[in-house]
């Protein structure tokens, strides 16, 4: 049985660019994008869940905390393996060498200084625009406001850009990791000493 958190990321990424650009066949891009979803939610500190009143899910975060990132190399080896091998039956072996490639990219430019990863953020199409992404969005935030470090994401969708806005984040830097990418956007918010005002 399919993790519902799962299946909400895949409805939510599923048309995402960088999702398109990595497994164009749609025949077998939900299988892809959930091994590639689960090692995202592998690797996180929390992960926070949206749910309606008959508990379907509808939005998911993964976060990890400062320090939490990667997380240690045993965990995060069994993690990569198993996506790994979840992937290698349906995508060509140039196809992951893209995304090793676009992976080791940006695991080697994220910030050095203290921050909260936001790993993955997602909801469901059907019910965006509700503020359910803020709302997942809200316990992070205040926790790095706590703590005093920024929160830091690399985004991928050009139309949650003016989401991310809304909540403090600013764009440090747009990259194309390798040839015929989508661009992909590296954003951070800095902490505030008062508590932040969330739409």
């Amino acid at each position: 049985m399919t993790d519902p958190r799962i299946e909400t990321l895949i409805a939510s990424f599923y048309h995402d660019p960088l999702a398109e650009f990595f497994w164009p066949n749609d025949e077998f891009r939900a299988k892809q994008l959930s091994a590639g979803l689960e090692f995202l939610l592998k690797l996180s500190s929390i992960i926070l869940s949206s749910e309606t009143a008959n508990r379907k899910c509808v939005g998911v975060i993964g976060a990890a905390r400062p320090g939490g990132y990667p997380p240690p190399f045993f965990h995060s080896m069994i993690a990569l393996i198993r996506m790994i091998l979840k992937l290698l039956p349906l995508t060509p072996r140039r196809d992951m060498g893209k995304m090793a490639r676009v992976y080791y990219r940006f695991d080697k430019i994220r910030p050095r200084q203290p921050h909260w990863y936001i790993s993955v953020l997602g909801v469901r199409p059907d019910q965006q625009g509700k503020g359910l992404g803020g709302e997942l969005l809200r316990p992070i935030l205040q926790k790095a406001d706590k703590e005093s470090v920024i929160v830091y994401l690399e985004c991928s969708n050009p139309n949650s850009l003016d989401f991310y806005r809304k909540y403090g984040f600013k764009v440090m830097e747009e990259i194309v990791p390798v040839l015929g990418c989508p661009p992909i956007w590296r954003l951070a918010t800095k902490p505030r000493s008062e508590s932040r005002e969330l739409a």
